[in-house]
């Protein structure tokens, strides 16, 4: 298992030479969402990597309209492409782009926003074929599933092991009224909380791309680097973007993959300047959510369900979609979104065109006199059973 990491300054580049770490991932500020290079400085660090053996991935990451999309090919066909070791795209028009136009060039496909099921990503490696060199997997996968999809696909597997969780991604401006200037300012950042967890703040910037939002906490999973190895996975990446570099971290992170302890890892997750998580990585229960929302009085209480309230008008009528068929003069029961209980009376009953039903047929609409407090969403229940 190896790491990868992100390279921003030549003073950075002096701090990784001093690890184990041999491949760096150089962003321009047109290509990438968050990378801040510039030509000039990116051609420079390109030269600087390369003299140091070290191995430069060019990131590509925007998701862009056709218009940016030509600008981007313009400064690709200026750069001195073939430097590079590989290539990191996470937009679909670009990967086809680059098989087109560079089928030389090694192939890193971020699937970290999409294609989260096996077959979509077997279906990619098949269509990339040899030049899709890595998939990046998504920090929302658990370990079991890392595992299940580290030994079925034939092709390398990476996931972010540190930094931070993208929240939330806007082409608009959420910061700034006016479009980001292309000067000397990198970007604008804040943190920014929601009304109902203001306790909470979760760092935002906004650069020429758009607004990003991030999560208050960031993913944190070198304690369970022997984990990790067993995963099957090959590469680890480190996001320390958003960190002071005169903390060395890149450092001290490289010092346990090489001998991993306990205590420098408890140790350095005390230090970390930020709160940390560890994501999904243990288990993803973003489902257990769902029933938590799900109002409790509107769940299916089984075989004395008789249908649903679609509609009610005050003084007038309720009209009932019926799953179960009733006799006429049968009593329901009504239970409201709030839970309020509520009997109906059927000895009046008529289609929706205002004739009167003999048979209540399953599958049909049929209206009954109002019945107070009753709303629409109200499930009807056979007292009878």
């Amino acid at each position: 298992m190896q790491l990868s990491t992100y390279l921003e300054s030549h003073s950075q580049l002096k701090q990784i030479q001093q690890t184990s770490i041999r491949e760096v991932i150089l962003e321009h500020k047109l290509l990438s969402r968050i990378g801040g290079l510039d030509t000039k400085s990116l051609l420079s660090l390109v030269d600087a990597t390369l003299a140091a053996g070290m191995s430069p991935v060019l990131q590509w990451d925007i998701l862009s309209t056709e218009q940016n999309f030509q600008r981007c090919v313009t400064l690709l066909n200026r750069l001195p492409i073939t430097n590079f070791h590989a290539i990191r795209v996470q937009d679909l028009g670009a990967a086809e782009w680059i098989r087109l136009k560079h089928p030389e060039l090694p192939l890193h496909l971020i699937a970290e926003t999409g294609n989260h099921n096996l077959t979509g990503l077997q279906r990619w490696t098949k269509y990339f074929g040899q030049q899709l060199q890595r998939l990046i997997l998504s920090t929302e996968l658990p370990k079991p599933v890392l595992s299940e999809y580290s030994k079925i696909l034939n092709v390398p597997c990476e996931i972010l092991a540190v930094g931070r969780i993208l929240l939330l991604y806007t082409p608009r401006k959420l910061l700034s009224y006016q479009a980001f200037s292309s000067g000397s300012t990198r970007f604008l950042e804040k943190t920014l909380a929601t009304s109902d967890q203001p306790q909470r703040q979760f760092p935002t910037i906004e650069n020429q791309h758009g607004t990003f939002m991030f999560h208050h906490r960031d993913l944190f999973l070198l304690d369970f680097l022997p984990e990790l190895q067993n995963t099957g996975l090959s590469v680890l990446r480190l996001d320390l973007r958003h960190l002071d570099s005169s903390g060395n971290w890149i450092k001290k992170i490289d010092g346990l993959l090489e001998s991993f302890d306990k205590q420098k890892t408890a140790a350095l997750k005390l230090a970390w300047p930020a709160k940390i998580t560890h994501g999904f990585f243990r288990a993803n229960r973003t489902d257990l959510a769902i029933e938590r929302i799900k109002n409790p009085h509107l769940k299916d209480r089984g075989e004395s369900l008789v249908g649903y309230v679609v509609e009610a008008l005050k003084g007038e009528h309720l009209i009932l979609l019926v799953l179960k068929s009733f006799r006429c003069g049968e009593s329901l029961l009504a239970i409201t979104p709030e839970g309020r209980e509520c009997n109906i009376s059927t000895e009046t009953i008529k289609t929706t065109d205002g004739q009167p039903a003999v048979d209540i047929v399953s599958g049909k609409l049929y209206l009954v006199p109002h019945t107070k407090y009753v709303t629409a969403q109200s499930i009807i229940y056979s007292l009878s059973e």
